[in-house]
């Protein structure tokens, strides 16, 4: 396993990748690796509490779901400087993070039609 390779590679692959992490099924951190030249949007120590647990609960907990409707083929959370994206394999957790303005139209669409009708029919 070559964690550092596989960073470097996905850096190649897409411009708005801010931030890789690799992290085990003991929690361990195995990567953790911010894009040369970008500003990290969090400290190195919130960095590694969030990556050393926070990405398992979210996996374990959305896999709950998996007999019911398949294996989880990635799972995306939208904050307003961020976009992050979790993937399992077998014993790895991987995490990306990416600029906000990345394109998700589905979601975008999704999310606009939201809170537009939210706040006319649930305020």
């Amino acid at each position: 396993m070559d964690t550092e390779a596989f960073a470097q590679e996905m850096f190649k692959v897409d411009s708005s990748i801010r931030y890789i992490a690799i992290v085990n099924n003991e929690y361990r951190i195995l990567a953790s690796k911010h894009r040369e030249g970008v500003t990290p949007l969090t400290s190195e120590e919130t960095d590694r509490n969030f990556i050393s647990i926070i990405p398992g609960i979210i996996i374990e907990a959305v896999e709950k779901l998996s007999p019911f409707l398949g294996p989880v083929a990635g799972i995306t959370a939208h904050y307003q400087k961020a976009l992050l994206m979790f993937y399992r394999l077998e014993n790895l957790i991987v995490v990306m993070s990416f600029q906000p303005e990345q394109e998700t139209p589905f979601y975008n669409r999704i999310t606009e039609a939201f809170r537009r009708l939210s706040a006319q029919y649930l305020a």
